[in-house]
C-alpha cells in the first residue's frame, strides 16, 4: 500500500501537470461506456431477478469494445488510441521529473518517438488480456446467475466475481514493471520481462491489495452513478473524472515503484528541486 499512498501524495502534489495527459482518454472511454447495460444488470441483480439477467449485458457493462453501439466502437478505439500517446507522454513526463527533478514540459514530446512503440505494445497486450477475461467472467457470472437457488446464486456469483478480479490483477501484476523497465534502461523486451518480473515479485503482494481495492471502489461508484444519475450528462462527467484518477494512479504508482525497486535516486523529492 505504500507505493499508492505515495503516488497519492505525488498527483495531489503534481495534479496541474499530470491531469492534461489523463482527461482526454478519460472522456473517450466515458462515451464508450454503456451506461445502460450498467443499470441493467446492477438493478437486475439487486432485485433478485438473476435469471432475467443476459450475457450481452454483462458483457457490454465491462468491456471496453462492448459493440453496444457504433458510438461505444468509436469512441472506445479513439480512446485506445489517445489513451497509448497521453500514457507515452506522461510517462517521459515523470521519468523526466523523477530522474532530474525537472516538472517542464521541454523535451517530453520529443521522447514520444522513443516511448511509442514500448507503450503501443504494452497497451495492445493489456487490452487484449482484460477483453478475454471480460469474455471469460461474463460467461462465468451469467452461468451461475442460472443457478435455481437464489442464495447459493449469489453466494458463488460473488465468488466469481472476487476471483476473476483476483486473476485479473494478478496477471497485470506480472508486467505492471515491464513498461517502465523497458523505456528506462532500454533493455529489450524480453530481457525488461524478466528483469520487471525479479524487481516485481517481492512487492507484488502489496501492490495487487492497493490495485484491488481501488479497482473495487471505481467500479462501485461507477456503477452507482449509472443506476442513479439520471442525466447522462452527470453519468457522463463523473466516469471521465474516475477514468483520469484510474489512469493518473496506475501510471504514476507504476514509475514511484520501479524507482523504488531499481534504487533509482529520485531528484523530485530532493529538497532544491521542490
Amino acid at each position: 500500500m505504500k507505493y499508492t499512498v505515495q503516488s497519492s501524495k505525488y498527483i495531489l502534489k503534481n495534479f496541474l501537470y499530470i491531469f492534461p495527459f489523463a482527461i482526454i482518454p478519460a472522456f473517450c472511454f466515458s462515451l464508450a461506456t454503456d451506461k445502460e447495460a450498467l443499470r441493467c444488470a446492477m438493478e437486475t441483480i439487486f432485485s433478485g431477478r438473476l435469471k432475467e439477467l443476459h450475457f450481452e449485458h454483462l458483457f457490454r457493462a465491462v468491456s471496453v469494445l462492448n459493440f453496444a453501439s457504433w458510438k461505444a466502437v468509436v469512441f472506445g478505439l479513439i480512446g485506445i488510441v489517445v489513451i497509448i500517446v497521453c500514457t507515452a507522454l506522461l510517462l517521459a513526463l515523470l521519468e523526466k521529473h523523477m530522474r532530474f527533478g525537472k516538472r517542464t514540459f521541454n523535451g517530453v514530446f520529443s521522447k514520444l518517438n522513443d516511448n511509442l512503440v514500448s507503450t503501443c505494445s504494452y497497451a495492445f497486450l493489456l487490452l487484449a488480456l482484460y477483453e478475454f477475461w471480460c469474455l471469460i467472467t461474463s460467461a462465468l457470472l451469467f452461468s451461475v446467475m442460472q443457478i435455481p437457488v437464489v442464495p447459493i446464486a449469489y453466494v458463488l456469483g460473488g465468488l466469481v466475481f472476487i476471483g476473476m478480479h483476483i486473476v485479473l490483477i494478478s496477471i497485470i501484476g506480472a508486467v505492471y514493471l515491464w513498461l517502465p523497465c523497458m523505456q528506462i534502461t532500454g533493455f529489450k523486451a524480453l530481457e525488461a520481462f524478466h528483469y520487471s518480473y525479479h524487481l516485481m515479485s517481492p512487492i507484488k503482494g502489496g501492490i495487487l491489495i492497493g490495485q484491488l481495492l481501488f479497482l473495487f471502489v471505481a467500479e462501485a461508484l461507477i456503477c452507482l452513478c449509472a443506476v442513479f444519475s439520471s442525466s447522462y450528462v452527470v453519468f457522463m462527467a463523473l466516469t471521465t473524472a474516475f477514468y483520469a484518477v484510474l489512469m493518473m494512479v496506475f501510471c504514476v504508482r507504476m514509475q514511484v515503484a520501479y524507482f523504488d525497486r531499481d534504487n533509482i535516486e529520485r531528484a523530485d523529492l530532493k529538497t532544491y528541486y521542490r
